[in-house]
């Protein structure tokens, strides 16, 4: 059952299985917990999610146009972004949505 979940939420709903168990008392399995955390957690976690990859992925891009915009002696605009999109966002997604984090 959660083989059609990210990484992320494969994590996420782990630690919601472990929270009910600690709640309840006794060992929760996976797909129960899968279950409960899709219908009463997923779309706030989701949300969540979202915005916190736009925040980071922001940052990435300033932070490469910053670099870039330095070591050329101006500021390269729309072109260092351009270029973060280009040759970054798809290895930075992949990190992003494979890392290991921790989720309250």
């Amino acid at each position: 059952m959660t083989d059609k979940l990210t990484h992320a939420e494969r994590q996420a709903v782990e630690c919601h299985r472990q929270n009910l168990c600690d709640e309840r008392g006794f060992e929760v399995n996976v797909a129960e917990a899968q279950r409960d955390w899709c219908a009463n957690y997923a779309v706030r976690w989701r949300e969540g999610r979202q915005r916190q990859l736009l925040e980071e992925q922001r940052a990435e891009i300033e932070r490469h146009k910053w670099i870039e915009s330095e070591k050329a002696g101006h500021d390269l605009g729309r072109d260092a972004v351009l270029d973060w999109i280009k040759n970054n966002a798809a290895a930075w997604r992949h990190w992003y949505e494979t890392r290991e984090e921790a989720i309250p």
